[in-house]
């Protein structure tokens, strides 16, 4: 008997056999394995189209910038301005004590 008869026995029946629980566990094992690559492939596309998105969209804004000195200058004290009130308001201080806390 192969290992493709004996899996199909195992999954065929309604409980694992006592007398070959090692292989029943191999089993188990494979198909975790299984799953966790396909997991991580998935996740690991994503990631790499969610950094080419961002890639994208940062050397748009750096050309952007670069075209138009003045814009830049004003984007960046508004961004220190929101910084400076959202920090004065203690917003930061509760998103840093929610995220101790989960």
């Amino acid at each position: 008997m192969n290992s493709e008869e004996r899996l199909n026995r195992v999954l065929a029946a309604k409980a694992a056999p006592a007398k070959d629980m090692h292989f029943s566990l191999l089993v188990m094992r494979r198909a975790e394995e299984e799953r966790f690559r396909a997991a991580m492939s998935r996740r690991l596309i994503w990631g790499a189209v969610l950094a080419s998105l961002m890639a994208v969209v940062v050397l748009a804004a750096a050309g952007l910038m670069a075209e138009n000195p003045r814009i830049s200058n004003d984007l960046v004290l508004a961004l220190g301005g929101l910084g400076a009130v959202w920090a004065l308001s203690r917003g930061a201080g509760r998103a840093v004590f929610r995220r101790a806390r989960s």
